[in-house]
């Protein structure tokens, strides 16, 4: 796995809460692409334990679910800064997993390119949800005897969400393979990954941000 330094462009003027949302949105999805695009085969089974340890039935599982995904992960592919420059334009250099940060770069681009289009899916999506009382269903118990319809809903939705994000078809497969095939937990999942996708997407719609240029500076100086 190559770790390479790689800039999140920056832009205009920044609050201290702009900061944190960056930062800490942005390891939380470095977390979950790690866990499904390139973990060490030696961590598999404590990051399996990770995703069918959350009953997934509010904001706590969400949160707790991010931070032991990143845990995990060994320190030399945790995202480092390297130096930082506040200007307009400036930039925030990390030493990062290559593969990983050209994921979410992708991700939250897809969803910044199609960001009121995406909310709407995903306000069906959640709206669907609460109807069905699936908000309420523990991913860990014997809850998870859907019925027809319901199983119907949920894997339209996860189809839609996912192309939503421009989540990749090997990535999506794994994530499968993670939630031991429970597509409510998937589905529940890549929701999460879609809100904290689209707060780096409104980032970048307001021209703050710019993942896609440091991927692009990287493959050019790469060539």
């Amino acid at each position: 796995m190559d770790v390479e330094n790689i800039k999140l462009h920056i832009d205009g003027r920044w609050e201290l809460t702009d900061l944190n949302l960056l930062t800490r949105v942005y390891i939380q999805i470095y977390g979950l692409i790690y866990s499904l695009d390139v973990a060490d085969d030696y961590l598999d089974e404590e990051i399996q334990y990770i995703y069918g340890k959350y009953p997934w039935k509010g904001g706590f599982s969400a949160v707790n679910f991010y931070q032991n995904l990143f845990s995990k992960m060994p320190r030399k592919y945790r995202p480092e800064i390297k130096s930082f420059q506040y200007a307009s334009p400036g930039f925030m250099e990390l030493s990062q997993l290559v593969d990983v940060a050209k994921d979410i770069s992708l991700i939250v681009g897809y969803v910044s390119a199609a960001l009121l289009a995406g909310n709407k899916t995903y306000s069906s999506i959640q709206k669907g949800i609460r109807e069905r009382k699936l908000s309420k269903v523990d991913l860990r118990s014997e809850e998870l005897k859907l019925l027809e319809q319901e199983r119907d809903f949920i894997h339209k939705s996860v189809n839609d969400i996912a192309k939503v994000m421009g989540v990749r078809k090997e990535t999506l497969a794994k994530l499968y393979l993670r939630a031991e095939n429970n597509e409510l937990a998937v589905l529940k999942i890549l929701s999460s990954l879609y809100r904290r996708a689209r707060d780096l997407a409104k980032l970048q719609n307001k021209q703050q941000l710019n993942l896609k240029q440091g991927i692009d500076e990287y493959k050019s100086s790469n060539k």
